[in-house]
C-alpha cells in the first residue's frame, strides 16, 4: 500500500487552510525557488491517502475539507468513522476520521 497522512484539522485556522492543505497532499507540491522573500519550497509526492480527522467543533471543518477534495476530483471519500473517545477532563468528545483516497 501506498504512503498515508493524517491531517488532523482545528477550529484555529479557517476552513480554507486545510482545504487547500488536502490538495497539496492529494495533488503532491512541485518544487520552488526562493523568490520574493519566501523561502525555497521543495517538491513533495502526492500521498496515496489522507485520513482527516476533527474533534469536536472541528468535525464541520474536516468534512468541509474531505467534500470539496472529492468535489475537486483530486480524491474518492473511502471511510467516514464516527467515535466518542473521553478526554483528560473525564467528559467524552465526538471525533470523525475521514479516509480520502487519491484519484
Amino acid at each position: 500500500m501506498g504512503e498515508t497522512m493524517e491531517m488532523k484539522v482545528s477550529t484555529k485556522k479557517p476552513i480554507g487552510f486545510y482545504v487547500r492543505s488536502a490538495n497539496s497532499f492529494l495533488k503532491g507540491v512541485e518544487a520552488k525557488p526562493a523568490a520574493d522573500g519566501k523561502e525555497a519550497v521543495e517538491a513533495k509526492a502526492p500521498v496515496d491517502e489522507l485520513k482527516i480527522s476533527g474533534l469536536g467543533e472541528a468535525i464541520n471543518t474536516a468534512v468541509a475539507a474531505a467534500t470539496r477534495a472529492e468535489a475537486d476530483g483530486i480524491g474518492t471519500i473511502a471511510k467516514v468513522e464516527t467515535q466518542y473517545p473521553d478526554m483528560p477532563s473525564g467528559r467524552g468528545c465526538a471525533q470523525i476520521m475521514i479516509t480520502v483516497k487519491r484519484k
